[in-house]
C-alpha cells in the first residue's frame, strides 16, 4: 500500500548551512518630538540559489518588519525574578502596521549557489531580523550622535535626551 524511497547524497557538508542579510536603513527623527520614523530600506540577501524570488522577498520582508518592530516599537518586560514575561499582549506590545513602515522596501538577493546542498539553496528565516533591528539601531544613532543601543525600543523621550547632550 505504500513505496518508501531512501537515498544517500554525496555532497560534502557538515550539515550546517547559513544565511546572511544586511540590511540598509533611511530613518528622519523630528528634533522637536522625538518621533523617529523609517523612510527607505535596502535589504541584501546570501541565501544561495533563489528558488522562488517572490517568497524570498516576502520571508526578507517579514523578517525585516520584525527587527524594525524590536527596534523602534516593542519592549519586552521580563520579572527578575521569575523570567517570566510580564508584557505578553498586544495592548502591551504594539506590533508594525502598515503605517509604521516605508510604502517601499526593497530586497536584493546575491544568487550564489551554496555547494553544500543538493539544490544550491538555504533558509532565511531568522536573519533578516538581526539586520533590520541592527540597521535600524545604527541609522537613529548616527541621526541623534549617541549610542543607543541598550536603550531599545527608541521611544521619542530617549531620542530627545540624546539630541539634548549630543
Amino acid at each position: 500500500l505504500g513505496l518508501m524511497g531512501v537515498a544517500k547524497d554525496s555532497y560534502p557538508r557538515d550539515g550546517d548551512t547559513y544565511s546572511f542579510v544586511v540590511g540598509f536603513a533611511e530613518v528622519e527623527v523630528d528634533v522637536e518630538t522625538g518621533k523617529t520614523t523609517l523612510v527607505d530600506y535596502l535589504a541584501v540577501a546570501d541565501v544561495g540559489t533563489v528558488i522562488n524570488p517572490r517568497s524570498l522577498h516576502g520571508q526578507i520582508l517579514g523578517g525585516i518588519n520584525l527587527g524594525v518592530g524590536h527596534a523602534l516599537q516593542q519592549k519586552w518586560v521580563y520579572d527578575q525574578q521569575w523570567g517570566v514575561p510580564l508584557a505578553k499582549r498586544f495592548h502591551h506590545n504594539k506590533p508594525l502596521t502598515i503605517l509604521d513602515i516605508p510604502a517601499t522596501m526593497h530586497t536584493l538577493a546575491i544568487g550564489l549557489a551554496d555547494p553544500e546542498t543538493p539544490t544550491g539553496a538555504r533558509g532565511v528565516g531568522e536573519p533578516p531580523v538581526g539586520a533590520g533591528y541592527g540597521s535600524v539601531m545604527n541609522a537613529i544613532a548616527d541621526a541623534v550622535g549617541e549610542d543607543i543601543f541598550r536603550r531599545a525600543p527608541v521611544t521619542a523621550d530617549i531620542v530627545l535626551t540624546s539630541l539634548e547632550h549630543g
